[in-house]
C-alpha cells in the first residue's frame, strides 16, 4: 500500500479528544474516517510524547535542490564531457555552494554518476 498525507494537528487533536472523552479507537475512526490502526498509533505518540504535532523526522538535508539536480542532468544530458568543476561553478551561479566531492559522489541522482565519475 502507498503512502498517505499525514494528517492535520486538528484532526490528531480531535482524535485525542474523543479519546479522553472514552471513546474507543473504532468508534472514533468510524466518526472521523480513519483507520482504527492510525487512531490508535496517534493516541499512543500522544500518551508517549505528551504532543500531537509531527515530530522531525532524521537524516541530513539534501546539498543539492531538485532544481540544481534537473539543472546537472540537463547539462550532463546535453554535454557528456561536462567537467565536475563546470558543475560546481554552475550551481554556484544558481545559488548552490557544492564541492567537486559532492558531485562525484552522486548520491543526490544515480543517473549522471557514471559520466562524472569518468571525467576528473
Amino acid at each position: 500500500m502507498g503512502k498517505t498525507n499525514e494528517l492535520s494537528k486538528d484532526v490528531r487533536d480531535k482524535i485525542v479528544d474523543l479519546h479522553k472523552a472514552g471513546m474507543g479507537y473504532k468508534t472514533i475512526g468510524k466518526q472521523l474516517g480513519e483507520k482504527e490502526t492510525t487512531v490508535g498509533a496517534i493516541i499512543r505518540k500522544w500518551k508517549k510524547h505528551k504532543m500531537t504535532i509531527n515530530r522531525p523526522r532524521s537524516g541530513a538535508p539534501r546539498k543539492i535542490s531538485p532544481r540544481g539536480v534537473s539543472m546537472i542532468m540537463r547539462k550532463v544530458k546535453d554535454q557528456p564531457r561536462t567537467t565536475r568543476e563546470e558543475l560546481v561553478n554552475d550551481l554556484k551561479a544558481a545559488g548552490t555552494t557544492v564541492t567537486k566531492k559532492t558531485i562525484a559522489k552522486g548520491s543526490f541522482t544515480g543517473a549522471i554518476s557514471c559520466h562524472i565519475d569518468i571525467i576528473m
